[in-house]
């Protein structure tokens, strides 16, 4: 019996190795010469206090923030699982039809998309075509990544981004607590299209404090000597000082 034993465990000795060999050399093989891809959902955002998170993989874009421009472009970045490529790689997605209501012409992307050698995330641009975009109305177009022979699809519910855009008055994002109380006021249309004509911005974005000071000026002063008030005859008020 004991014997038996000791044949017994030599076996189990000699096998052991060779199946976890066996099956961790499969595993790594597997996962290097798959690929993946998947839309970035959210990213980490500073605040005054700490930082929030941000959904990326819906964008809001209302045309009438960016005046007298014809193409307004937007990323959404698209993220590597798996080994780095050594050269560019073709990937695809559909228009979802479901989840679309644009109309052909108003927003395009490129025919063929590509992950580029060396990157694990790319951009995918689409465009908005702003004399397509009619007034007062909402629009929105669903892209769905799919996979082909050289991607498969990563993370379950990662596949799809979303573009809503529209062509009415909203106040932007950037014009917020901050920039009302300090810089520029209450928002409204009119004060808008003056911001746009004192400065040639559309946007304070990016902009450190005193930047946004001496453009807020600049709408200040061009507000005095043009005698500019609000559509309804009441004073533009610019609050920086």
């Amino acid at each position: 019996m004991k014997k038996y034993t000791c044949l017994f465990l030599l076996l189990i000795g000699l096998v052991l190795p060779l199946c976890i060999q066996s099956c961790s050399t499969s595993e790594t093989d597997v996962f290097g010469k798959e690929r993946l891809l998947y839309f970035e959902r959210q990213v980490k955002r500073p605040t005054d206090l700490s930082y929030e998170w941000v959904r990326v993989d819906t964008a809001v874009i209302s045309v009438t923030h960016y005046p007298g421009e014809e193409k307004i472009e937007h990323p959404f970045r698209v993220v590597l699982i798996g080994d780095t490529l050594q050269e560019d790689a073709e990937y695809r997605v559909i228009i979802v039809d479901t989840l679309t209501n644009a109309r052909e012409g108003m927003v395009t992307y490129p025919e063929k998309l590509y992950f580029r050698k060396g990157m694990v995330m790319d951009s995918l641009w689409m465009t908005i075509h702003t004399g397509e975009v009619e007034k007062d109305k909402e629009f929105y177009i669903t892209l769905r990544l799919i996979a082909n022979e050289n991607f498969g699809i990563g993370y379950r519910g990662y596949s799809d981004v979303r573009l809503r855009f529209n062509n009415k008055a909203s106040q932007p994002e950037w014009w917020d607590n901050r920039v009302e109380e300090v810089y520029l006021g209450a928002w409204s249309e009119k004060k808008f299209e003056t911001f746009v004509l004192a400065t040639g911005l559309t946007s304070f974005e990016g902009m450190a404090a005193g930047e946004m000071r001496f453009y807020s000026l600049k709408v200040k002063e061009y507000v005095g000597a043009n005698n500019v008030t609000e559509d309804d005859g009441t004073p533009m008020i610019i609050p920086i000082y």
